[in-house]
């Protein structure tokens, strides 16, 4: 299975994005930005546990990256 993001610039635009993948047979979803920065934040730290030990100022301007 393939995931394909797309960003919409209005509820309108999702709302017909989700429509068309829907008459496609397709499962969509439409993410709120707080869930986007979730994703983000767990994609981070997922990344950070497979790597070597990371500075804490680097960490902040990881974090500081993703939440600004």
């Amino acid at each position: 299975m393939k995931t394909v993001v797309i960003n919409a610039e209005d509820d309108n635009m999702a709302k017909l994005l989700t429509s068309l993948a829907e008459k496609m047979g397709l499962k969509s979803f439409v993410l709120s930005d707080q869930k986007k920065e979730d994703i983000a934040l767990i994609h981070a730290i997922d990344e950070g546990m497979k790597s070597e030990k990371l500075p804490l100022k680097s960490s902040y301007d990881i974090i500081d990256k993703l939440l600004g």
